[in-house]
């Protein structure tokens, strides 16, 4: 058998397994409807000065908070947690920049931008790792 056809074959089977494990094929809960991850469904929150009083929820671990506030020569950022006590304060010139959030609890948040020279921006808040 010519090498090409070996390595397509080779191939095809790794992607074939690839694809039963990724499915959940075989293995301790496959086929019974228990959640395969416990990541959340939800692993982005995106927040505008439109919406800014609307509650989130996070879960715990450790955060991107990105902003752009490009029509603003400041932003002063306040994302405070309602049962925990965790709250993350963010006040720069940048306009458009990102930061770490790490050891954030598991709460409901709400996010307050107090520059008052600042009224149109929007946050993403990203998840990092699992």
């Amino acid at each position: 058998m010519p090498i090409d056809r070996r390595l397509a074959g080779l191939a095809g089977l790794t992607a074939s397994a690839l694809l039963l494990a990724a499915c959940g094929g075989s293995g301790p809960g496959a086929g019974d409807g228990q959640a395969a991850s416990a990541r959340p469904a939800q692993e982005q929150i995106v927040i505008t000065s439109a919406d800014a009083a609307t509650p989130f929820q996070l879960q715990t671990g450790r955060y991107k908070f990105g902003w752009d506030a490009s029509e603003c020569t400041a932003v002063a950022f306040t994302m405070a947690g309602a049962g925990q006590g965790f709250t993350y304060e963010k006040s720069t010139r940048q306009k458009k920049f990102s930061a770490i959030i790490s050891d954030v609890p598991e709460d409901t948040y709400t996010l307050a931008q107090t520059d008052p020279g600042c009224t149109t921006w929007s946050v993403q808040i990203d998840r990092i790792g699992s």
